[in-house]
């Protein structure tokens, strides 16, 4: 047999390979595991029922649900060799920057005796901690939801799986635990405790993700 008649035999069964994706199932179990860490270690609101019907526990819960997809969304776009990263990179830096915004702007046009307290809270000593420590239960999940995925960069695709851990996390915090809602301290100490989580997912990306 000639070699061009082989190659072309050997092309013939060919069949175009799906393009990797995330494990759905997994990522659900992984926000399972934040409402479950959250619920068992840190308890439920007492006036939960009340605190659902707040619209800003509502644009709390968008925010870091919106961080955890736009996450999602680099991590894929990550773990596929050659595949631009630039939008989700600029969708999940636009949505910190309009809530950092948000929270300026909610301070600024507080009275000057109650900015600290808006920016502060009562719990944000702690609050990065407790997403974290529910990070920790989530992070297991989101990263074997992409054993599928072959990223050139590990450490960056696990700093966005780190985020997505950390936003899962704290998406379950907040709504379910945390009675902290003001913009300012949202975007600040949330922001914050799922930025630690990305830093983790990257030194983890480097062993975990390497192929």
């Amino acid at each position: 047999m000639k070699t061009d008649d082989l190659i072309d035999a050997l092309a013939a069964g060919l069949q175009p390979a799906r393009p990797a994706r995330l494990n759905l199932w997994l990522l659900i179990a992984a926000a399972a595991a934040s409402v479950t860490a959250v619920a068992l270690l840190l308890g439920v609101h007492h006036s939960l029922t009340e605190v659902l019907s707040s619209p800003t526990l509502v644009l709390k819960g968008l925010y870091t649900a919106a961080l955890a997809g736009a996450a999602l969304w680099l991590a894929l776009r990550a773990g596929r060799p050659g595949a631009d990263t630039r939008t989700p990179l600029i969708t999940l830096l636009g949505v910190v920057g309009a809530a950092i915004l948000w929270g300026a702007i909610e301070v600024a046009a507080a009275p000057a005796d109650q900015r600290m307290a808006v920016w502060l809270g009562q719990t944000w000593t702690i609050c990065g901690p407790n997403i974290l420590m529910t990070a920790a239960a989530s992070a297991l999940p989101v990263f074997l939801a992409a054993r599928s995925l072959a990223p050139t960069r590990p450490a960056f695709a696990g700093m966005a799986l780190g985020v997505a851990a950390g936003a899962m996390a704290a998406t379950a915090y907040g709504v379910l635990h945390c009675p902290e809602s003001t913009a300012a301290f949202v975007a600040t100490w949330y922001t914050l405790g799922i930025a630690a989580a990305g830093v983790i997912g990257a030194v983890a990306g480097r062993f975990a993700l390497r192929w």
